[in-house]
């Protein structure tokens, strides 16, 4: 069976290193390069932090520096006000990794995703865990050949709640107007939104976290160490023990579907965002097709709402760890 085409679009962080981890390890995603945008804190660290990553993990792909700033911005060359407090001032807490520069491409994302989808029609998958900044771009320079990408996995929005307002998430919040083109784009292509509904259902708990420490060896330890820096914040702010580590939940609805069951995921949904003024990043998401609201909005999105927690634990832990794992299964599930 071929493997499927991934490109990874990225803004590291925490959350991001736990998903990347796991895609570079998944046997069957071929992932042909990792874009950067800017998000969880500025450019510069984010591809330096991808350059550490795809070090870590010895990948043969490159890395893609991207948007610096959203689309609004992106004139004036003023980077995110960006608040550094949960990911730590280099974006994995108080871990520094060593890049590998030789893997920086001179191809710009934008260039890159263009190219890449191109020379494979129908066949690339773009997973989303930042801003849509270079997708939107993507799809501005060149709308017909993003038609032809497969699928979007895409880690961002709310229907219920945000978390860096009361009402909008941080990667949509960050840039909503390339929410707004990428989403329009989803009359034509399959765009799956993996939001805070379903990722905050999820938990890498304290005891997993401890045994990512003790028996997962460099690269668990590793993990677990950056964590600390997200546990804290976790507490602090939500009084919540272990960490919800949000971008990890697309990458693995990306490689099994199943763990969410078919009643918690709304397919030909529609997704609106708004752009201005005091909800600026909230995403509206009429969940049931036709019929109900008086606008016949088109469908644009799949939307996860649910997720089996264990399900999800075990999966990423059998798949990063398989040496240890029985003993998880029988000491930490």
């Amino acid at each position: 069976m071929s493997k499927r085409k991934i490109i990874i679009d990225t803004d590291p962080g925490i959350d991001d290193t736990y998903a990347i981890v796991a895609a570079l390890t998944y046997q069957n995603f071929d992932v042909l390069g990792i874009t950067v945008v800017a998000g969880n804190v500025n450019l510069d660290n984010c591809v330096s932090n991808a350059l550490g990553i795809v070090n870590l993990m010895d990948a043969d792909c490159l890395v893609y520096p991207g948007a610096p700033t959203s689309l609004k911005k992106l004139d004036t060359f003023t980077t995110y006000d960006q608040e550094t407090s949960v990911h730590g001032a280099g974006g994995l807490g108080d871990v520094t990794l060593t890049p590998d520069l030789s893997k920086r491409s001179e191809t710009h994302a934008v260039d890159f995703i263009l190219e890449t989808v191109r020379e494979n029609p129908g066949e690339i998958e773009l997973i989303t865990l930042g801003p849509l900044t270079n997708i939107a771009l993507a799809i501005q320079k060149d709308r017909e050949t993003m038609k032809k990408v497969k699928k979007i996995w895409s880690m961002g929005g709310g229907v219920r709640y945000g978390n860096r307002t009361a009402v909008a998430e941080f990667n949509y919040w960050a840039d909503p107007e390339a929410v707004q083109e990428v989403y329009e784009l989803g009359e034509d292509i399959e765009i799956n939104m993996v939001g805070l509904d379903v990722t905050q259902q999820t938990r890498v708990s304290l005891e997993d976290l401890f045994f990512l420490e003790t028996e997962c060896g460099e690269l668990g330890a590793l993990l677990s160490e950056m964590s600390n820096f997200y546990k804290k914040t976790y507490w602090d702010s939500l009084r919540i023990t272990g960490v919800v580590v949000h971008d990890l939940v697309a990458v693995m609805l990306a490689i099994d579907p199943d763990l969410s069951g078919e009643d918690d995921v709304y397919t030909g949904a529609n997704l609106k965002v708004e752009c201005e003024g005091l909800c600026r990043g909230q995403t509206v998401v009429q969940l049931q097709p036709n019929g109900i609201y008086e606008d016949d909005s088109p469908a644009n999105a799949n939307v996860y709402m649910g997720i089996n927690n264990e399900a999800f634990r075990k999966t990423f832990m059998e798949l990063c760890f398989p040496e240890v794992y029985p003993m998880y299964k029988k000491y930490i599930l």
